[in-house]
């Protein structure tokens, strides 16, 4: 990666970033907020005891993680339908 002040005062050129959109960037993370939240549950539930809180994180972390997902996955189906 490379720093580069250009005329556009962005730190970073666009050449290095590639082809990366923004909804594959939200894809990923959504996913990642998925993994994340299910492990949490599933340690908190079978090897850990970490309490209601704990649980009631996890879930709000899937919770995201699907609603991140869902957007924008009807998103890129609503704009490709155009």
């Amino acid at each position: 990666m490379r720093l580069d002040y250009g005329r556009n005062g962005n730190s970073i050129s666009n050449r290095d970033l590639g082809s990366v959109s923004m909804r594959e960037v939200l894809k990923l993370g959504s996913f990642i907020l998925i993994f994340i939240g299910m492990l949490g549950l599933l340690l908190n539930e079978l090897m850990f005891d970490w309490g209601r809180t704990a649980t009631i994180i996890f879930a709000a972390i899937n919770l995201v993680g699907l609603a991140t997902l869902v957007s924008t996955i009807w998103i890129t189906k609503k704009t490709r339908n155009r």
